[in-house]
């Protein structure tokens, strides 16, 4: 039997669980949402789950605020377990990235964000035992934290499905059906969905399924490495998370006193096959604990845990795209990619419902982050040079 949708989703991913919630939320027909192994099972589970707002472009700035509000108040709104927690974000740079911070911080805050410069010496008052060699400045920013990605992606799933979003699990996309320039259907292998509309929220998955289409997004897809270790004495959950652009390392806490930490983006010689990659490696876990401890030194002693590799999608400013395809009507990308998948999915969400049910987004402007702007020379840039995925 043909089934019959007013918009398919494919991917069960934080963007694609989102945007389900939220054309739920505004009533918006009959929706399906198909993913071809599990909720949360490609980028948006391996997270790490960091939502700040440091952002270098008033698009991405927008949205980060937008969403940080939204995660404030995601258990009563969405019925669900998020796991937020409000710690605080610390970013700290060396003398050549000082120009930068301070002009993005000056635009965070024309655009109302809550955040200040910070001299070195001041840092350890917002972090205690936190060694400042080579930090020429920092910033702080009060209302960033952290949730748990899992959480988040299974209570918009589970509230869009109550809500009439069928979820087919299992449900594997192998074709999307184009006639007079115009989405007619998606092909699966549980059988067609006829439908006018199909958002493209794959992530790591993206390239593939837009070329289903004859359009060839440009996507890569890195690994990238996490590891969780447990300090001598527990670590607060209150601590700030930071985000170190002189030895390339993040951190936050992690439940139960832990401590998890990331940096950088292995360098695979070949392209990265998002169902099939390479675990975690000793040597880049090695490599990460050892800049943690060099910026925190009452680290060194902490026991590894666990370590886990994952993949993001990543464009060629780092930046999301977000749009209808020009090429093709009813063909919608939601690749909120590049490591901001996660933090920038609850506004990504309401974006894509407005313009599939209103004509145009009305919360904010996502002309910046259009699908064709790389070929019309119009892609953005981070400030920062060394460390560019921080867009």
């Amino acid at each position: 039997m043909i089934e019959q949708a007013d918009v398919v989703i494919i991917g069960g991913g934080v963007n694609g669980a989102s945007i389900a919630y939220h054309l739920a939320a505004r009533q918006y027909g009959t929706i399906v949402l198909v993913e071809k192994s599990g909720l949360a099972d490609g980028s948006s589970g391996k997270s790490g789950g960091i939502i700040r707002q440091h952002y270098s472009n008033p698009a991405l700035i927008r949205m980060a605020i937008e969403s940080r509000r939204f995660f404030e108040r995601f258990d009563a709104e969405v019925d669900g377990h998020a796991g937020f927690v409000q710690n605080g974000f610390l970013i700290v740079v060396a003398e050549k990235e000082t120009a930068a911070l301070k002009a993005n911080v000056t635009l965070q805050r024309e655009l109302g964000l809550d955040v200040e410069l910070v001299a070195p010496a001041q840092v350890g008052t917002i972090l205690p035992g936190i060694n400042t060699d080579g930090v020429a400045l920092a910033a702080y920013e009060r209302s960033a934290g952290y949730a748990d990605p899992y959480g988040v992606v299974t209570a918009f799933a589970q509230r869009a499905k109550q809500s009439g979003v069928t979820i087919h699990i299992g449900r594997q996309v192998t074709g999307i059906h184009v006639q007079d320039g115009a989405v007619r259907g998606v092909e699966t292998n549980l059988g067609l969905i006829r439908t006018p509309l199909v958002v493209n929220a794959a992530g790591p998955w993206g390239r593939h399924i837009a070329r289903m289409v004859g359009i060839d997004l440009p996507l890569t897809v890195k690994r990238l490495q996490e590891l969780v270790v447990k300090p001598p004495t527990a670590y607060s959950k209150m601590n700030p998370t930071v985000i170190d652009l002189c030895h390339l390392v993040y951190f936050r806490p992690e439940p139960g006193g832990l401590v998890l930490a990331g940096g950088g983006i292995t360098d695979d010689p070949e392209p990265v096959d998002p169902d099939r990659y390479k675990g975690a490696d000793f040597e880049t876990l090695s490599d990460v604990s050892e800049r943690l401890t060099r910026r925190m030194p009452g680290l060194a002693d902490a026991e590894l845990i666990r370590g886990w590799a994952g993949v993001i999608t990543v464009t060629p400013d780092f930046h999301p795209i977000l749009g209808e395809a020009p090429e093709v009507q009813g063909f919608i990308h939601a690749m909120s990619c590049s490591g901001h998948g996660f933090k920038l999915a609850p506004i990504v969400g309401r974006l894509i419902a407005e313009l599939i049910v209103d004509g145009h987004t009305t919360t904010l402007d996502i002309t910046p982050l259009r699908p064709d702007r790389f070929q019309q020379g119009r892609a953005l840039r981070s400030r920062y040079e060394d460390f560019p995925i921080l867009a």
